[in-house]
């Protein structure tokens, strides 16, 4: 099972987030029958985007994190909830395996250059939007950069997909760890240092390395205190219906629906996030049009 642990330190304003996400990863590599690095991309930003959902504030907050570079992916459009569930597309699943010269999945390439899209939409008469340039394209920095620029939070962030041979996903997760205003220098400092010395979240996750166990990695080495506030399950959901189908279907319009009825068809309405279909026949498509 999937969690997601929330917390922060003792004595210094420092909050962090620590994710296992493999399961809901997996999900989305069946759903959309990802190749390896589609899985990787993927995998990546949907991690960050039930991260930043559990950091909303009200139930009924939703976040959307998109991205949309020129690489062979396509626009790629993550949204999560405060609970942590989320939901992928992925504009083309199927790309080839790329590696980099370093053997690893190249998620960078995947992605291309572009820009990453956060909108917030806290029931306010407009959600909040904030759009960044891809720094790297890795997702992980990109976060960072975001967090930087859009909200002056200095921002640690780490992201990774473990893929296996015949695409399963081994391990996902990562972290995010965010230092407040008037934060002491030393504990920057150390954490700088420090998570340049620990090894990739996967790796720790491949080890069976709990979350309890990477925040003492982190924290244990400078002695610091923390406490964790929140253990969140994130998962893998859609929030598609027979009714919100439907609901589409009818805002078509006069036109749209007299076409259909033309073609003597039935109609197929199929959700790009979790592949579930939804079919109206001739005579309810009478119905909405009459």
């Amino acid at each position: 099972m999937d969690n997601i642990l929330r917390g922060q330190l003792n004595d210094y304003p420092v909050r962090f987030f620590f994710a296992n996400t493999t399961v809901s990863v997996e999900e989305l590599r069946r759903i959309h029958n990802c190749t390896a690095t589609a899985s990787a991309a993927a995998g990546r930003i949907l991690t960050a985007a039930m991260i930043m959902g559990v950091m909303l504030k009200a139930e009924n907050d939703k976040l959307s994190l998109i991205i949309n570079g020129n690489g062979p992916i396509g626009k790629i459009v993550v949204t999560s909830d405060s609970c942590g569930r989320g939901k992928c597309d992925i504009e083309n699943p199927n790309i080839d395996v790329l590696v980099n010269e370093a053997g690893k999945l190249d998620v960078a390439k995947a992605i291309g250059e572009g820009k990453m899209t956060i909108i917030r939409d806290m029931g306010l008469k407009a959600p909040y939007n904030s759009t960044t340039e891809l720094i790297s394209s890795e997702i992980a920095e990109d976060i960072a950069y975001y967090y930087a620029v859009s909200e002056q939070i200095p921002t640690v962030c780490s992201l990774g997909v473990l893929v296996e041979k015949d695409n399963s996903i081994t391990c996902a997760g990562g972290y995010l760890i965010q230092v407040m205003p008037n934060c002491d220098e030393e504990v920057i400092d150390y954490l700088e240092t420090r998570i340049k010395e620990i090894p990739p979240i996967t790796e720790m996750l491949k080890n069976n390395m709990s979350q309890t166990d990477i925040i003492d990695k982190i924290f244990g080495e400078g002695n610091y205190k923390y406490k964790i506030e929140q253990n969140i399950e994130p998962r893998y959901f859609c929030d598609c219906n027979y009714d919100k189908a439907e609901r589409i279907i009818k805002s078509l319009g006069k036109k749209e629906l007299g076409d259909i009825l033309n073609k003597n068809e039935d109609l197929e309405l199929k959700c790009h996030f979790c592949n579930k279909t939804y079919n109206f026949g001739i005579d309810q498509i009478k119905t909405f049009l009459d």
